[in-house]
């Protein structure tokens, strides 16, 4: 079972990533965070697999989860899939050379976020 966190400050964005998580097979969504401060304490205490971040947050930035994930050590299993209605070449190669695997726009990227998630649950068994 790939274990999932989610972390955007939009309740219904969230909840609709949830459902995509969850339809994507063998995946469970053991958090939702809506802030940076919430995304690491669930990130250190939860240890899930892979983390779906919002690259805007109204408290903080998903660019500093990235950061602080990246330089923990015991963190260093953990996937960051960053989501963002910014479609822009270079906020994508930003969030690729601070650490994130995946860069996904919002808008019309999320099926390819759902297959992400699939491929991730099939590769762990």
């Amino acid at each position: 079972m790939l274990t999932v966190f989610i972390v955007d400050d939009s309740p219904p964005v969230a909840e609709m990533l949830a459902e995509l998580a969850a339809g994507s097979g063998a995946v469970e969504v053991v958090g939702v965070g809506d802030s940076e401060h919430a995304a690491l304490d669930g990130i250190r205490r939860l240890r899930p697999d892979v983390v779906v971040l919002d690259l805007q947050l109204h408290a903080g930035s998903g660019a500093n989860v990235i950061r602080a994930v990246r330089s923990d050590p015991a963190l260093d299993a953990v996937r960051l899939l960053v989501t963002s209605n910014h479609a822009a070449a270079q906020m994508r190669a930003g969030c690729l050379a601070l650490g994130a695997d995946a860069y996904f726009d919002k808008v019309k990227e999320l099926g390819a976020l759902g297959a992400k998630l699939a491929e991730l649950a099939s590769a762990r068994g």
